[in-house]
């Protein structure tokens, strides 16, 4: 799904470390090994020496995504600090990242750094080097960033959010071309466009029916369906929309969307097959036209490259909160039942199992006017006595108390929550760091800054 990551690393050394040089390329060798999916270009050394001048510090070459300022020795801060300065002035918008290595004062180094930067009001943050784990998500979230971001690519609101959304449409975020980074395309998508693509979309069509086989393939009893019979054709219908909506996608060139879904159900159609489908397709897509939604989708799968499941939640207990929808994306799941939608009994909705239940799964929901990551670990249950007062795939989330449960809701702004296979809280948090506080400090004449020095990172947070 993601290209390679193109990095570049300056080297900062002092002409009193001749070990130094050494010590950095074991250090590069073991990146370029260890992330394979690194596209490192070849280092330069900025040594420490009398009176050097920033004019000869190499050009800033554009083919680098980013720079990762290694600070190898002591007695470096200083050029350290101008030419991330320099970094900085270029490219605002990214963040100033410092590596340091456990060897000749390296870390000492990269505090002082790092500390003259935040002052300056720079978002500027340290990784120790041999903490693996940490390094990884660093990569992640630099690849991930760079997905959500590149030229060319945007996501599409296909009919205005839904009524009921007040605190999840554009006037509540703010009408914006672009959010966290992500491009929204200039105009609303109206819907009649998507539904002239699916006039104009012959049950019999090729695609139609490879969508139909996609779906009989996963739930048994739709085997002996076939189009003749007119009592069938809701199946072939809905899969008719997924085509239509499909055909939007490649003619915006979209790769994320959301869709408003409901205003369907008069023409006897649903848009849960299409939004599962399209997920599945690894194109992020929210239903209801939730935009905070779609943006925590598409953080998700940039992360994780999976798809994730967009839910209500509908009740809590203790620390177990209820979730459920009728949308999820087929390739999570096990024991498909394709049943009508719950709240309409109108064309299809999904109801079914998680593939990989009684492990940890992510909880999170973007909040676009606080530049906020809600998110946490939870343990993710299938629900064997599901509920006909509810949508269709029902989910127990457990979490590690109820305390964290109840100050997690008190967090959420908004309804839909988005849930993900797998731990993704840290990376979560540390692209929240990156990239999300960027915008406050550019906002900001006089920061807070709190110092905070981790086992895993060392890093100012500002507030």
């Amino acid at each position: 799904m993601l290209n390679k990551l193109k990095l570049k690393i300056p080297v900062f050394a002092s002409l009193l470390q001749p070990s130094a040089k050494a010590a950095v390329d074991d250090l590069l060798v073991e990146l370029r090994t260890k992330f394979q999916t690194l596209d490192v270009e070849p280092d330069f050394r900025i040594y420490s020496q009398p009176h050097i001048e920033p004019a000869s510090f190499p050009e800033v070459h554009r083919s680098a995504q980013y720079y990762l300022c290694l600070i190898a020795t002591g007695g470096t801060e200083s050029l350290c600090v101008e030419y991330a300065s320099m970094l900085h002035k270029r490219a605002p918008e990214k963040p100033i990242v410092l590596l340091s290595q456990p060897y000749m004062n390296s870390l000492a180094a990269g505090l002082e750094a790092r500390c003259k930067l935040v002052y300056e009001t720079k978002p500027a943050y340290l990784f120790h080097t041999t903490d693996h784990q940490e390094m990884k998500n660093l990569f992640t979230v630099l690849r991930a960033r760079d997905y959500l971001t590149q030229e060319g690519k945007q996501v599409g609101i296909v009919g205005h959010p839904s009524d009921w959304l007040v605190a999840s449409d554009l006037e509540t975020i703010g009408s914006k071309s672009e959010v966290w980074g992500i491009k929204i395309h200039d105009d609303i998508i109206n819907l009649k466009e998507v539904m002239k693509a699916y006039q104009s979309t012959p049950h019999n069509s090729s695609e139609v029916e490879s969508i139909v086989r996609y779906f009989i393939s996963q739930d048994a009893k739709l085997s002996s369906l076939r189009p003749g019979d007119n009592n069938n054709l809701w199946l072939w219908d809905n899969a008719r929309f997924c085509v239509a909506l499909s055909k939007i996608v490649k003619q915006y060139d979209l790769f994320g969307l959301t869709l408003r879904c409901f205003d369907l159900i008069s023409k006897k159609i649903t848009g849960c097959l299409a939004v599962s489908y399209l997920n599945d397709m690894g194109i992020p897509c929210a239903c209801e036209g939730d935009i905070p939604a779609l943006v925590t989708m598409m953080l998700s799968h940039s992360i994780s490259g999976q798809p994730s499941f967009m839910a209500n939640p509908v009740h809590y207990s203790g620390k177990h909160l209820t979730l459920a929808h009728c949308t999820i994306p087929t390739k999570m799941t096990m024991h498909v039942n394709l049943r009508t939608h719950f709240e309409s009994g109108q064309g299809a909705a999904i109801q079914a199992d998680l593939r990989n239940p009684d492990k940890p799964w992510t909880i999170s929901r973007a909040n676009l006017w606080e530049n906020v990551m809600n998110c946490e670990e939870v343990i993710a249950r299938n629900i064997e006595a599901k509920s006909e007062k509810r949508c269709r795939t029902q989910v127990d989330a457990e979490f590690k108390s109820e305390e964290q449960l109840l100050k997690y809701l008190r967090k959420s702004s908004g309804n839909h929550q988005i849930l993900t296979e797998g731990s993704w809280v840290k990376t979560f948090q540390l692209y929240k760091k990156l990239f999300i506080h960027c915008l406050i400090i550019q906002k900001a004449y006089l920061p807070a800054i709190v110092f905070a020095l981790t086992s895993k990172a060392v890093s100012y947070t500002h507030l």
